[in-house]
């Protein structure tokens, strides 16, 4: 009996079969992936529930489409109120300046008549800003700057800017990286200053530092940049760097001329060549403005890794092997183990050793319990069997071997009674008859000898029975001639003991017939040929015909024991009754005649194919 195995402590390594047999290796290997892509129930729940998932990932590509699609509404709105935001500070820090620059123009005729009461008063109004401007100056029409809030006196009559302001009086703002008085990046408002008369006396320039824009708290860097830049578009202050700011204004950059076509926003490459949006805002018309930029959507998703509405295929696909998974471990895997373990029994009758995985499903479990007591019932239940036809067979075996020795009994009495015959012919009679009894033992002894009492080897069994009567041929097949010469082409063939007998018989007759008729040939051979053959089997497994043939030369010479002229050719009386009624026992045609100079008896039946029962011990299933 086979012994039960329930571990349960690892994942279970089941060896791939299909339809029941064991497939070879290179078919395993190459079967997977149609296990997996056509006949695998995971894939093929998968690809179901996958699909019911389609319309939630339809929906969800598109919300995330009409979401991306707001969001870069929202982030539109917010880049350009960030840049009217930061345009209204400075627009504010720019009126203070320029209205601290009106204040001090109309009493600057008074204040430039002493420098040095004009030094503090402008030291005063700097001080009084909190830091919103870094400088205060005059610049009269001399160029030599001495009322200031800071610094010593400084001679910019050369300078290009302050001769073009002079000769066309203006209020304007400049910038510059290294202030002439205060070496520090500024923005200046300059305005003019102008006598009791109407006369030109010169310029109030207040500066304000070109510092750092901040930008809100959940807004980046990365996202907008922002730059303050004059009438011309130079930056005169920005979010980082100015020269960075620089490459990022577009070419050909003219605000005014925006401002005055109402174009606050529009999209240009920058000086890289990159395709940017632009935002501007007036700080002081003419003057000063704003300028916010950021990259395009389609510039700014080139650089990302994935696209956003990529998202939902993601989640479908995650979902799709997060189902796969789950049956496949749950409900697939499990029942694949199993299958495999009711394959491997019902070819070895052994329940295998490779455990079943972990924590299985109760309904599995239940399954799986119950084939393994199946099993084991089985498993009795066939070893009670074939325990019972064991002894059957031994008890079969013995009946033939017990028929054989009352056979050879029943042979050793009719010898003795062979001797005590006075007539001639009683004790042909006799012989004949003890011939056939001893091919008869001879069946019983190849039965009780054979593996298996189903089966026989009829053509190890022919050979014994022709040779046993060559060797009891008596002096009416002999005569004072010698025994002929004698063929056996015999293919292997086993078949069942019920064709043997009726078969081996007619072998037996034919065989003592020839034995007896035998005549030389042309040549003055005497010869005896028997063939046995097996035509081939129809298709849809039905075996063959069987052909036995038994052959003797026969030339024109009188048997032994004829009258003379008599030529006896054909076998008659009980013989040949004898070999018509073992045919007909067969289901078979027989016939007899002369071809030419030989004369020829055969046989053709149909071989019963075996059943379990006939197969026997050797060839049945093996007990676990």
């Amino acid at each position: 009996m086979g012994t039960r195995h329930f571990d349960r402590g690892a994942d279970a390594h089941a060896e791939p079969v299909s339809g029941g047999r064991a497939e070879p290796a290179g078919r395993e290997r190459h079967g997977l992936w149609g296990l997996w892509l056509r006949r695998s129930l995971s894939m093929r729940l998968a690809i179901l529930l996958s699909l019911a998932l389609v319309p939630l990932g339809v929906i969800a590509f598109e919300q995330t489409r009409r979401l991306e699609a707001e969001l870069e509404r929202v982030r539109d709105l917010n880049f350009h109120a960030i840049t009217a935001e930061i345009a209204r500070r400075e627009a504010a820090a720019a009126e203070q300046t320029l209205g601290a620059a009106r204040a001090l123009a109309a009493t600057m005729p008074t204040l430039a008549r002493d420098t040095e009461s004009c030094r503090k008063t402008l030291r005063s109004v700097v001080e009084r800003s909190e830091r919103l401007f870094s400088f205060a100056g005059f610049l009269p029409q001399a160029g030599v700057m001495r009322c200031i809030s800071a610094g010593e006196a400084r001679d910019l009559s050369d300078h290009a800017e302050f001769e073009r302001a002079l000769q066309e009086p203006r209020v304007f703002a400049t910038s510059s990286q290294r202030g002439e008085m205060s070496k520090a990046p500024v923005i200046s408002v300059h305005y003019p200053v102008f006598g009791d008369g109407g006369q030109m006396l010169g310029y109030v320039s207040v500066s304000i530092t070109a510092r750092d824009i901040e930008l809100p708290g959940d807004v980046t860097e990365n996202d907008i940049a922002l730059a303050v830049v004059d009438e011309t578009g130079r930056p005169l202050g920005a979010i980082g760097p100015i020269e960075e700011t620089s490459a990022l204004m577009p070419a050909d950059f003219d605000p005014r001329d925006l401002a005055q076509r109402g174009r606050g926003a529009f999209t240009a490459e920058d000086g890289e060549g990159r395709r940017r949006d632009y935002a501007v805002e007036p700080i002081i018309d003419g003057v000063a403005y704003a300028v916010g930029t950021r990259p395009t959507p389609a510039e700014a998703a080139s650089g990302l890794t994935l696209w956003p509405a990529a998202y939902p295929v993601l989640m479908w696909l995650a979902s799709v092997v997060l189902i796969f998974g789950v049956i496949e471990s749950s409900l697939i895997g499990p029942v694949r183990t199993l299958g495999s373990r009711i394959r491997h029994f019902g070819r070895t009758r052994e329940l295998p050793r490779w455990p079943m995985p972990r924590r299985l499903p109760s309904e599995l479990a239940l399954v799986e319990e119950t084939f393994a007591d199946m099993a084991e019932r089985l498993q009795r239940d066939e070893q009670r069997l074939i325990d019972a036809v064991h002894e059957q067979e031994v008890l079969l075996k013995e009946v033939h071997h017990r028929v054989k020795n009352n056979l050879q009994i029943i042979s050793s009495m009719i010898n003795l009674q062979v001797r005590a015959a006075n007539e001639p012919e009683t004790e042909r009679a006799l012989e004949r008859i003890n011939r056939r009894i001893a091919s008869l033992a001879t069946v019983h002894r190849r039965l009780y000898q054979s593996s298996s009492v189903g089966q026989v080897e009829f053509d190890s069994l022919l050979r014994d029975v022709v040779s046993t009567l060559v060797a009891t041929a008596g002096p009416e097949g002999s005569g004072a001639r010698s025994l002929p010469e004698i063929d056996t082409t015999l293919a292997p063939l086993r078949m069942t003991p019920d064709q043997s007998l009726p078969a081996t018989m007619f072998v037996v007759e034919a065989v003592t017939n020839a034995l007896k008729y035998a005549t030389p040939d042309r040549r003055g051979r005497r010869w005896i040929r028997v063939t046995l053959e097996e035509e081939a089997g129809d298709d849809d497994g039905t075996p063959g015909r069987v052909l036995l043939r038994v052959e003797n030369s026969a030339g024109h010479d009188a048997p032994p024991g004829a009258p003379p002229g008599v030529r006896r050719t054909t076998p008659e009386g009980l013989g040949r009754r004898l070999i018509a009624g073992f045919a007909r026992q067969l289901g078979g045609t027989q016939a007899s005649g002369r071809e030419g100079d030989t004369f020829v008896a055969w046989l053709a039946f149909r071989r019963r194919p075996f059943s379990a029962a006939d197969l026997g011990r050797d060839e049945a299933p093996k007990p676990a």
